[in-house]
């Protein structure tokens, strides 16, 4: 039995395709001006690597901020739900799940079962998101996929203080005028990212292993710094972006054999 999970974020759109409990496809798109033709767009490049058709998927679930407007799919999934079925899928002694996106982020703590309990979000300031990070580094003319290596050169540490993305702007200009080192800049903005995202983790206490997903998971800039601050390795998944996606289609398969 074939199922899928499509997960419409507000950057990427990710589809995930499982057969008997193992992953045969996925795919992940930009997002562009249809969640719905993206979202089939991403699931059939996903389905091209198993040589099969959407047709042929018995279940798809949909997710994400975007999941109301997949109209090929049958239902739709909380996305904390999803995420919590797809760690568990990959890690059953996962106990923490930091979700970095694109416009939130997301603390998620887990039982041994990895049934949820609890969780906290930030979706109201950019701060901490991949939004922020972009802003971040068009200010400075630098790629978001270059800014992790930069700032593994970094030398001096700059504070960028500001959480509003506008002042956070303002303090990276003020601190290219005065001719500071990208990377050593770069470096202070990841901090001031994972800095965010460790308010938001430090409401729990995440024993056991804890895994970051999500775009910003790539980074490994953010990344070290995150791990200083809470004193511990991160695990990060071969694919961070696709968790949700896979946990939609966990629960499409599970929907299907009813």
């Amino acid at each position: 039995m074939l199922s899928a999970g499509i997960d419409v974020g507000t950057l990427w759109t990710k589809a995930v395709v499982i057969k008997d409990n193992s992953i045969i496809g996925w795919n992940i798109s930009l997002m562009g001006e249809s969640c719905d033709q993206v979202a089939r767009e991403t699931l059939v490049s996903a389905l091209a690597t198993s040589g099969v058709a959407i047709g042929d998927v018995n279940t798809i679930i949909a997710t994400g901020a975007g999941k109301g407007e997949v109209e090929l799919a049958h239902d739709q999934a909380n996305d904390i739900v999803c995420l919590a079925k797809g760690i568990h899928f990959l890690d059953p002694k996962a106990r923490g799940v930091i979700d970095m996106g694109g416009e939130s982020t997301m603390v998620v703590k887990l039982d041994e079962s990895g049934q949820i309990v609890d969780y906290a979000r930030n979706d109201k300031c950019a701060a901490g998101t991949g939004i922020f990070l972009d802003a971040m580094g068009k200010v400075m003319g630098v790629n978001v996929e270059e800014m992790g290596e930069l700032s593994s050169r970094s030398t001096a540490e700059v504070s960028i203080t500001s959480m509003c993305v506008v002042f956070a702007e303002s303090e990276v200009v003020s601190q290219v005028h005065r001719q500071v080192p990208k990377e050593d800049i770069i470096k202070g903005i990841h901090r001031s990212v994972a800095t965010r995202i460790f308010g938001l983790a430090n409401r729990f206490e995440l024993n056991g292993g804890t895994i970051a997903i999500g775009g910003l998971a790539r980074n490994q800039g953010i990344l070290s710094c995150l791990e200083e601050m809470m004193k511990r390795k991160l695990t990060i998944p071969e694919n961070p972006q696709l968790v949700s996606a896979l946990g939609a289609a966990i629960i499409a398969s599970e929907k299907g054999g009813r």
